[in-house]
């Protein structure tokens, strides 16, 4: 979050206006190396007469030869940044009201509104972590009854100085710079080029820009000084208290090392034990399979089934290799090429096709599931697979 304040007196040759400007400016997260910034300013000012030559004797306009009407103005922004890339928009204009004549400045057809975009690319950063970087700026400005603007701008910004330079279609070439004192003041200038191309004409203009910096900064803590102290220790005493407080730490240190090791051991012994309580359940989980698969064959094969009106359906009495169920068949083939193809085909699809050879007819049977029983089996092929294969399928039962 930032703020300031500011006065300024601006000359336009016709009139003179002196006022003050609030601005505020948030800056919103919205996730890694994502963020929305809003900014406002707020804009108070006096406008005068400054040349009334062009007043004639007998006025044919209504232009009062007291001209001080006290104006206000609200210029919002938005810019959404990406890492180092960012776009903004803003209306210079958006709301502007003259409070001495009781009515807008401007129409809603008469707002300036400025897209623009910016790059960021760091060129250095030094100890105390301020960076040195370069930013190019493009912007579009409509501005009703001039033609629009297109501008390239580029800051060159370092923590005692910035320069900058840049050209737009209306006004021409500008350049600038300035620098950054005592870290409170700021001081630069910007000069506008002019371009004879618009109504203006080929006039330079000149900016000035001052600013103050309020607060102090942040002291660093102080470093701790050394405090410096005599001692006079008798050299065998001393070498007597080492020893002791190194055989005290040897043996905690060998006490620790004894803990640790039963610690381990007793980790080993548990995880063997959890280890064969694993193996257990899965001999118990494949054998409670075994049965379960035995017992669904078993199903499969006792299970009478009456072909309903129009249904393909083709049942055969046991097939080498083969476990017995309902097999839901997607296409035959006599042709090596054709079945090879096919299978390539639903491959590609998103299926996972299977096949069986018949010794009896020398036939490929591509099948999509087997399922162990016929209810399984008609509720796929009325579904088409759960939708996922267009084509005829039919039912092929082994027993």
């Amino acid at each position: 979050m930032a703020y300031g304040a500011g006065y300024f007196q601006h000359n336009t040759g016709l009139f003179q206006q002196r006022g003050g400007v609030l601005n505020f400016a948030y800056r919103l997260p919205l996730g890694d190396n994502v963020q929305l910034a809003l900014g406002v300013n707020m804009i108070g000012y006096q406008q005068e007469l400054l040349d009334d030559r062009l007043l004639p004797g007998e006025p044919i306009l209504p232009i009062d030869d007291e001209v001080r009407d006290f104006i206000f103005q609200l210029s919002p922004g938005l810019e959404l940044q990406v890492e180092e890339f960012a776009l903004g928009f803003s209306s210079e204009n958006f709301l502007d009201y003259n409070f001495t004549e009781s009515e807008a400045v401007s129409e809603s057809d008469e707002k300036i509104i400025t897209l623009m975009g910016r790059y960021e690319f760091l060129v250095s950063e030094n100890a105390a972590g301020r960076a040195t970087y370069l930013q190019p700026i493009l912007y579009y400005r409509r501005v009703p009854g001039f033609d629009n603007q297109v501008g390239l701008n580029a800051l060159w910004s370092a923590p005692g100085y910035w320069a900058q330079a840049g050209y737009n279609s209306f006004y021409g070439f500008s350049i600038g710079a300035g620098a950054k004192l005592f870290e409170k003041v700021s001081l630069g200038a910007l000069l506008e080029t002019g371009s004879n191309d618009n109504p203006v004409g080929g006039n330079t203009s000149y900016e000035i820009v001052l600013a103050f910096t309020f607060g102090e900064k942040e002291p660093l803590p102080p470093e701790e000084e050394e405090i410096k102290e005599d001692l006079i220790v008798e050299q065998e005493a001393q070498d007597e208290e080492e020893a002791r407080l190194a055989a005290e730490i040897e043996a905690q240190q060998k006490a620790m090392e004894e803990a640790a090791r039963r610690q381990e051991l007793a980790m080993e012994q548990r995880q063997d034990s959890i280890r064969q309580a694993e193996e257990l359940a899965l001999v118990l989980q494949r054998r409670q399979d075994s049965i379960r698969e035995a017992e669904q064959a078993a199903v499969a094969l006792s299970e009478k089934v009456v072909p309903q009106k129009g249904e393909k359906y083709q049942e055969v009495s046991g097939e080498e290799g083969l476990e017995p169920g309902f097999y839901l068949i997607a296409n035959v083939f006599g042709t090596k090429k054709y079945y090879t193809s096919f299978m390539q085909r639903l491959s590609d699809s998103g299926l996972q096709p299977k096949s069986f050879y018949r010794d009896s007819n020398k036939f490929n049977y591509v099948y999509l599931k087997r399922y162990n029983s016929i209810g399984e089996a008609r509720k796929a092929r009325d579904s088409k697979f759960d939708g996922r294969y267009e084509g005829d399928l039919w039912i092929f039962r082994i027993r």
